[in-house]
């Protein structure tokens, strides 16, 4: 079963969005939703698996294109941990995206603290 959580990006243009909190490992759909007549954009996925003294290292999972014609894209991870953020990485154009996250559920006997920040 899967739970949907707050956007990381919702209506946007450009920017690096909010971040996703991950503490223990989940699966993770991200759904891309192009809103409008898009024309030009792309959403980067990026994972920044633990934070070092020098800063966070982003690491780059996947560039998708924001579907136009207010289409849906996704992304699909296996279980992994840690901060995820969905860049717009190209900005988008007559238009707009929002992409929102799914996680699968933990375990029932354990608190769930994953989050978007």
């Amino acid at each position: 079963m899967m739970r949907v959580l707050k956007p990381l990006q919702e209506k946007a243009t450009t920017g690096a969005g909010k971040r996703l909190v991950l503490p223990e490992p989940r699966r993770v759909w991200f759904l891309i939703r192009g809103e409008g007549s898009v024309s030009a954009g792309a959403v980067t996925i990026e994972c920044c698996p633990e934070s070092t003294k020098a800063g966070k290292f982003w690491m780059e999972l996947a560039t998708i294109p924001v579907p136009a014609d207010n289409g849906l894209a996704q992304y699909y991870t296996e279980e992994a941990s840690g901060l995820f953020r969905a860049r717009i990485s190209r900005p988008v154009s007559n238009g707009t995206v929002t992409v929102t996250p799914l996680v699968s559920r933990g375990r029932p006997d354990r608190p769930d603290r994953t989050k978007v920040v």
